[in-house]
């Protein structure tokens, strides 16, 4: 439901040097007043963080989503240092413990599926289902519908001429009001669609949304020389540039002969790029590299984010002084500095050390070499997108890895 940090309401962060930081919404403070970490950053960071709140403003990307850098945005508006440790993929700390808050989840949905015949009317579509309060707004580009095939998409009941596809769920609490809404959504983006399907019952909605999830077999089911990879994968920009984000990317990779499937969540404007080189030709990473670096400039460009929602990594990284500006940039490290200030939790990911952002590729030249039944194993995960499995498991698991660690 969204991105996480609505969700926070307190959490609890070991530090560097051993401290126990209980945060929680509404108090500036912290638990810990005479904490080494909170009292740098109270004396030291956050007069700095205050005084640039007109630049922070101008420089922060205007996206529903955005998982790039520190979030000093949402520090300035609510003033819980908590919301500063949100995102920063343990950079600051280990975050032990989190206090959640809950919603009901509404006991009904329907939902629709919508067909474009152009990209020109995308955005229309989108910002007038906002209007509805949806609870799904998923996108399925050309490129995604032309990887399952005439086949696939005829035996769901979809025209092949379609140029995206918008999977939409509505929820209610009540099931005839449900169904009035998904009929006045309908009739609302008419003029922007070719076609509608509406689905009111789990079924059937079911039966939609089936295809928003058949490309994963295909994109995990490919030959050894063809692998999907998630590189400028994340990109999140203001709804009404999201047709102009997705042709443009359509372009630079047409460019350099690289094949792209590109879905993601429309209502936010945030669209997931994957990636499928052949790994026979020559110099590909070279064109994965360039292609990277000229979406990130379309992404800035266009007013929007590099990470909507997987954070910057080590990939990410290097994109931040194009994102941001040298300014912000250091206000970021002021915030590393003062939670940890020798630099020993996760270091390369969100500010950058230097190091070539694909070089950790899974595959090609520059694949850092692993253990044989380590990298089969890591393919059998990816083969049937078992994500969810500890990778420390393989590791503990594996005679070769044993063997050297000892």
């Amino acid at each position: 439901y969204g991105s996480v940090r609505r969700w926070v309401r307190s959490l609890t962060l070991l530090t560097g040097e051993g401290e126990q930081l209980s945060l929680r919404r509404e108090n500036a403070a912290g638990h810990h007043t005479n904490s080494p970490a909170l009292t740098r950053f109270h004396a030291e960071v956050a007069p700095r963080l205050r005084s640039a709140t007109s630049l922070i403003s101008r420089r922060f990307p205007r996206t529903r989503k955005n998982s790039s850098g520190y979030a000093l945005d949402s520090y300035i508006d609510s003033g819980d240092v908590l919301d500063l440790i949100i995102g920063a993929e343990g950079t600051l700390g280990v975050v032990t413990q989190i206090t959640w808050r809950l919603g009901a989840i509404p006991p009904f949905r329907a939902g629709m599926r919508a067909r474009l015949t152009s990209l020109d009317s995308l955005s229309d579509a989108v910002l007038t289902l906002s209007r509805f309060e949806p609870s799904a707004v998923e996108l399925l580009d050309q490129s995604f519908l032309d990887l399952l095939g005439p086949g696939t998409l005829e035996g769901a009941g979809l025209d092949t001429r379609a140029e995206a596809i918008l999977l939409i769920e509505l929820e209610g609490d009540e099931p005839e009001a449900l169904r009035q809404a998904l009929s006045d959504a309908a009739a609302a983006i008419a003029p922007w669609v070719a076609s509608i399907e509406i689905a009111d019952s789990p079924a059937d909605t079911d039966r939609l949304w089936s295809l928003r999830h058949a490309a994963s077999p295909i994109l995990a089911g490919l030959p050894e020389d063809r692998r999907s990879l998630q590189v400028i994968e994340d990109g999140c920009v203001p709804v009404e540039r999201m047709g102009e984000y997705i042709r443009t990317v359509r372009r630079l990779a047409a460019d350099r002969e690289l094949q792209v499937v590109m879905f993601g969540h429309a209502g936010d404007g945030h669209v997931h790029v994957n990636l499928l080189p052949e790994l026979a030709r020559a110099n590909w990473e070279a064109q994965v590299a360039g292609l990277l670096e000229e979406a990130t400039a379309a992404v800035i460009r266009l007013g929007g984010t590099p990470a909507g929602e997987h954070g910057d990594g080590r990939l990410r990284a290097a994109t931040l002084l194009d994102v941001y500006g040298a300014e912000i940039v250091e206000l970021f490290r002021a915030v590393k500095d003062a939670f940890d200030p020798r630099g020993i939790f996760n270091p390369g990911i969100i500010l950058p050390t230097g190091e070539p952002p694909i070089s950790r590729l899974k595959v090609g030249a520059g694949a850092v070499t692993i253990p044989p039944d380590l990298q089969s194993a890591l393919r059998e995960i990816e083969l049937t997108g078992g994500y969810g499995r500890r990778r420390l498991e393989l590791a503990d698991q594996s005679p070769v890895a044993s063997r050297q660690c000892e």
